[in-house]
């Protein structure tokens, strides 16, 4: 079945479609709204920017990275908030492999010698930009030690880039890499030059990608000035997440630790990040051919390959060992179905001060939990239970979350409905919204039932007409379909926040969003609460909208009678991402025969086999709609346990317990982030893997796995639908 069949199931109402209209909150009782519409009305009510202010400037009071006591400060400053609204807290503490900065350096040695400056400016009218507290420049889970060598300027540094050096003849082995920031994780660009014998690694942030060249820089502008420094982690995020020294398993007292040594999920190189003042004092040194156009940046000059014309020596000293990490936890128990979860989860470790990442969104996270400790004390309670999570060391890894999830695994696919993610809640006014497509209905009421501060209307609203005007632009349009048609769906999920073990590791329905707008000083000293109460949200009204917006995500999820996890639009959503993957073949085809392009390699076949596994997950999916739509239209309770019971475990049918290949801890074969990207999501990820290398038998192999799991999840949702007919 193609793209547009299954679309036709979807809008001829095969299933029961939601409209756009604001409809009852899915999954309910006609029996229970009239009680639910009273909670969210307080609950709604309670969040309000000047207790979103107060939580935000305590918050970011000193710079709190993962595994100081700076840290451990905020952590019991969250519990303590916790249990002011009434929650019942626990504190679950894990010892993990961490790393902080004794001393680093880096200098120009060629042509002449220039100290590279490896701390931001002080800038009078920003306090907090006075580094005080602060560790020097460093990556995180950088190698120790020293690297000297002439420079070569990669670009991001990715796989293709390296290509593009391999033809002009330029090998990087045992010289000092310069990568620009952006496309890949910082930690795929440092494995990428160790992979090819660099001696170390200097990341910046380009000008043209966050600096000048997108908007006046910060102090007067939002955007990245000359000496910002994004620091970070340099782990090997999408081969395997959590602490490097227990991999795949949890961070227990009696683990088996592995050595620095013998971990392969951390640089063996130094690396190091700098900002572009600094590194214009580089690149206008370099020799070499010039870049081509694409390769060019925003810095006043043309940019060379190198090497030749400069020259670098570099040092780190890294003081590295076990250190304790806290996972802080507030709970409102479930009145009928206690054992069942639903999690809301953010980090609070950052590499400074962390107003936007990830603090906005513990500000966020404290207003929901103060506001649905208020909807309690009104005589509300969930069906199921509220898990509110505040994760420890995200930044090195996602630590926090995945030891806990590996901790807790069987539990956690038995009874979580779904988990739901907030990091850097806020740099702006537009809202984001990435999930599996399980939670685009309720994730799409929810949004419509949230104001929108500034444009009035609902936060929903807009997102939906800012997703048609993306679609507008990359066609192709059908003219005649109607705007409530449209066929809108969540953005797929990657890497990079803690959702990552919930869906790529243990099939749990994911969501994560945020409110974004100009953002340029990312992972950097300025990214305080000065930036936030001048650029990201004056007033803080976008910080209460996504308090809201979390609250009633979690209210929709843990109340309703049967769990609102919806699967006939998943489907659809998976087409347009199989499209894509025929498009890329089809692209790698035809640069196999352009003549300059001949080391390219292109997979054979088509993956028709793929949408016919489709069109029975389609059926399957429209029937378990419709019978979730008979359940609730009947107010049968008993159904609608067991039917809910079911439902949790639909997207366990995704999972191999083989997991990817070479990086077998994700084991989701739908949903993954991009092996060379880290960040970026690869649907179908191990068709795109081959897709990417021209591996015919990967393609074969991946193509025929994921039939396999397509076809068990559609016999999981016949079986849930079954079950209830046959009563």
């Amino acid at each position: 079945m193609s793209r547009k069949q299954i679309s036709l199931l979807v809008f001829l109402g095969v299933y029961s479609a939601m409209s756009w209209a604001q409809d009852a909150p899915l999954g309910f009782f006609e029996s229970s709204l009239e009680a639910q519409e009273a909670a969210e009305q307080v609950f709604l009510s309670t969040p309000a920017p000047d207790k979103a202010r107060e939580w935000l400037a305590r918050l970011t009071e000193e710079p709190h990275v993962a595994g100081t006591p700076q840290e451990k400060v905020v952590a019991d400053y969250v519990r303590e908030r916790l249990e002011e609204f009434g929650l019942a807290t626990e504190v679950v503490a894990y010892n993990v492999y961490l790393n902080h900065p004794v001393a680093v350096s880096a200098k120009l040695t060629q042509p002449e010698e220039i100290e590279l400056q490896l701390k931001e400016d002080y800038m009078p009218v920003d306090k907090d930009s006075s580094g005080r507290g602060m560790f020097p420049a460093f990556h995180g889970y950088s190698a120790s030690g020293s690297a000297s060598g002439q420079v070569v300027y990669v670009n991001y540094g990715t796989p293709e880039d390296y290509k593009k050096l391999d033809k002009e003849g330029i090998d990087v082995a045992d010289r000092i890499v310069l990568a620009r920031y952006g496309q890949v994780f910082r930690g795929l660009k440092v494995y990428e030059a160790q992979q090819r014998g660099a001696a170390g690694v200097l990341i910046y942030s380009d000008p043209a990608d966050d600096g000048y060249m997108k908007g006046d820089v910060y102090p007067d502008g939002p955007m990245r000035p000359p000496s910002a420094i994004q620091r970070g982690s340099v782990q090997f995020l999408s081969r395997q997440p959590g602490d490097p020294s227990t991999p795949g398993y949890p961070s227990r007292d009696d683990a088996r630790r592995l050595s620095r040594a013998e971990m392969t999920g951390v640089p063996k190189i130094p690396s190091l990040p700098i900002g572009y003042g600094e590194a214009e004092k580089i690149l206008r040194r370099l020799g070499g051919p010039r870049v081509p156009d694409e390769w060019q940046g925003g810095l006043p000059f043309a940019y060379h390959f190198g090497p030749g014309g400069a020259a670098i020596e570099m040092s780190v000293e890294m003081k590295d060992g076990l250190l304790p990490i806290y996972n802080v936890f507030g709970r409102i128990p479930g009145s009928e179905n206690p054992e069942q979860l639903v999690i809301l989860g953010n980090h609070r470790d950052a590499w400074n001060h962390g107003a936007v990442d990830p603090n906005s969104g513990t500000t966020a996270w404290l207003e929901a939990a103060r506001a649905l400790g208020a909807a309690v004390r009104s005589g509300w309670q969930p069906r199921r239970t509220i898990l509110f999570a505040s994760w420890d060391a995200e930044e090195y890894g996602l630590l926090g979350s995945v030891e806990w999830g590996e901790d807790r695994a069987e539990e956690l696919m038995a009874k979580t409905v779904a988990y739901i993610n907030i990091d850097g809640a806020v740099t702006g006014k537009d809202l984001k919204l990435s999930g599996t497509p399980s939670l685009r209905d309720v994730a799409i009421q929810a949004s419509l039932a949230v104001t929108d501060p500034s444009r009035g209307g609902s936060v929903g609203a807009d997102w939906k007409k800012r997703s048609i005007e993306e679609w507008a632009k990359s066609g192709p349009i059908e003219l005649n379909r109607p705007d409530d048609d449209f066929p809108l769906h969540l953005n797929a999920l990657g890497s990079g926040s803690d959702y990552t073990v919930f869906l790529d590791h243990l099939g749990i329905a994911s969501l994560d969003f945020s409110f974004s707008g100009p953002y340029g000083v990312y992972h950097s000293v300025y990214d305080d609460f000065r930036w936030m109460d001048k650029f990201g949200d004056p007033g803080f009204v976008y910080h209460v909208a996504a308090a809201r917006l979390l609250g009633l995500f979690a209210m929709r999820l843990a109340s309703p009678e049967v769990a609102p996890l919806r699967f006939g639009s998943y489907a659809e959503a998976l087409s347009l991402h199989l499209d894509d993957l025929d498009r890329q073949a089809i692209r790698k085809r035809r640069k196999t025969m352009v003549p300059d392009q001949t080391e390219e390699v292109a997979v054979n076949g088509n993956l028709d086999g793929v949408r016919q596994a489709l069109e029975e997950f389609a059926k399957a999916g429209a029937a378990l709609d419709s019978v979730f739509d008979g359940v609730v239209a009947r107010q049968d309770l008993a159904a609608a346990t067991r039917l809910s019971k079911n439902l949790l475990q639909i997207e366990h049918g995704f999972l191999s317990e083989d997991g990817l290949p070479n990086r077998p801890w994700f084991r989701n074969l739908v949903w993954a982030p991009g092996l060379t990207t880290g960040y970026a999501p690869w649907p179908f990820p191990e068709i795109a893997e081959a897709i990417e290398d021209g591996n015919q038998e990967l393609f074969d192999h991946g193509k025929r796995r994921v039939i396999e799991r397509l076809t068990e999840t559609s016999q999981l949702m016949r079986a849930a639908a079954s079950d209830y007919v046959s009563d």
